[in-house]
């Protein structure tokens, strides 16, 4: 099971850089997804995507490419079907100069595909703090280090992408979440 989690983690990682080399490559910032993803495994798991109807609370972000979904068990950061289409969209790759560099990174996309349809899922029993503090949702574990810190989906973290309202809806239940599991 670990060495699954390993491959799958690296897979991940190499598909990232694939699709972040190529686009930067080509100097694309406007109509481009940047996805950045560090989960330890000691924390974090990769899981298939979730849909948002199934989470017990969920927030969206501001763009509408990534999403934040509180289960019985676990937080989950997933990219949403809007993120997937945006990224998987002719106007993705229309603004790469050169035929040739657009179809590769075409083929590029599609072939990662299956593998940005996963959410990164986070235990709730490690979580030690939820709140919204300097313009970002902050879900802390019991070291002071903050879940999801480094992960960014669109153009930016992801834990500041979500209105101020959301994310502090989504600190309240979190934390009420992790209550009900001591």
């Amino acid at each position: 099971m670990r060495a699954s989690k390993h491959g799958l983690r690296l897979s991940l990682a190499v598909a990232i850089v694939a699709v972040v080399m190529a686009r930067s490559a080509q100097g694309q910032h406007d109509g481009s997804m940047h996805v950045k993803v560090n989960a330890p495994d000691s924390v974090a798991h990769i899981v298939d995507r979730v849909r948002l109807a199934k989470a017990n609370f969920a927030i969206v972000s501001r763009d509408g490419t990534a999403a934040l979904l509180l289960m019985d068990t676990t937080i989950v950061a997933e990219m949403t079907d809007t993120g997937l289409s945006r990224m998987n969209a002719r106007e993705a790759t229309d603004t790469i100069k050169g035929t040739g560099n657009r179809i590769v990174a075409r083929m590029v996309l599609g072939a990662l595909q299956p593998l940005f349809d996963h959410g990164i899922a986070y235990h709730l029993r490690d979580l030690a703090d939820a709140r919204y503090e300097d313009g970002r949702l902050k879900l802390i574990r019991a070291n002071g280090e903050e879940v999801f810190s480094d992960t960014e989906i669109g153009h930016g973290p992801l834990m500041e992408q979500f209105a101020p309202s959301d994310a502090k809806a989504f600190a309240k239940r979190a934390k009420e979440a992790r209550a009900k599991l001591r």
